[in-house]
């Protein structure tokens, strides 16, 4: 019972956390989980965990998509080269997803990495 307490504790203060949340700080905690999906799909396929490999892979898309989706190109100059690398991550986890490829998570996870770095930076400095 404790347990499940606690449990029901730490998801309202997560939720509140998200209520709270500046842009910013919403765009950052993306990133982590994009990175943290990533990263576990990435074992996942290393221990041939295929299908807790393709859930984490799946989510990894749809905040990729949320991320392209939100982007505004007019915002900055680089923008619009942002929005082709998330495309191309996209196809590229897609294309990992479909074929059980760990090699494709590992690019997703090399051109995304930075990106997220820069967001957290660039969240810290607003």
């Amino acid at each position: 019972m404790l347990a499940s307490a606690n449990r029901t504790a730490i998801a309202q203060m997560r939720r509140q956390e998200l209520l709270t949340a500046t842009p910013a700080q919403l765009t950052v905690k993306l990133f982590q989980r994009l990175m943290l999906d990533l990263n576990r799909a990435a074992v996942d396929l290393e221990t041939g965990n295929t299908g807790s490999a393709s859930a984490n892979l799946v989510h990894a898309q749809a905040i990729l998509a949320e991320l392209d989706a939100t982007l505004d190109v007019t915002g900055w100059a680089g923008a619009e080269d942002l929005k082709a690398v998330y495309g191309y991550c996209l196809q590229t986890i897609d294309a990992a997803n479909r074929n059980s490829d760990p090699v494709g998570v590992a690019t997703a996870i090399e051109l995304m990495a930075p990106v997220a770095e820069a967001f957290e930076q660039a969240a810290k400095t607003a």
